[in-house]
């Protein structure tokens, strides 16, 4: 058994098709992704249910933005750790995202390993702080 499996992920992308590609890798990571939302209302709502220990979180949603999602699923609880998973790499955006508590950022197009990677260096920065 993966020590993956133990963290719950909610994966958030209002691309169907991303969405369940990034599911399926997670699954294939040994990640254990407890739920799926569409949007940023979506994943709040989400994380207050099924309390993930990770968030995949797009910038470009059409309800409300990744970023003031971040801020919400921060307030909900500031130790999950939300990783960006974007196509926008604008510094400025960046920049913000990570001042508003991203533990993370990839830009699509990404590899499995890039996810694992990003997820594996946020929760080592957590256990060292």
């Amino acid at each position: 058994m993966s020590q993956n499996s133990s963290l719950r992920v909610l994966v958030v992308d209002d691309e169907p098709l991303v969405r369940d590609m990034l599911k399926e890798l997670l699954k294939d990571l040994g990640y254990d992704v407890v739920a799926l939302a569409s949007g940023g209302h979506s994943a709040i709502e989400k994380t207050n249910i099924y309390k993930p220990d990770v968030v995949c979180l797009d910038i470009n949603m059409p309800d409300i933005s990744g970023l003031d999602a971040l801020a919400s699923i921060k307030t909900i609880s500031a130790n999950i750790v939300v990783i960006m998973v974007t196509a926008n790499n604008d510094v400025g955006t960046v920049q913000q995202a990570i001042r508003t508590g991203a533990d993370g950022y990839i830009i699509k197009p990404f590899k499995s390993q890039d996810i694992d990677n990003a997820i594996r260096k946020a929760l080592s920065k957590r256990q060292k702080s």
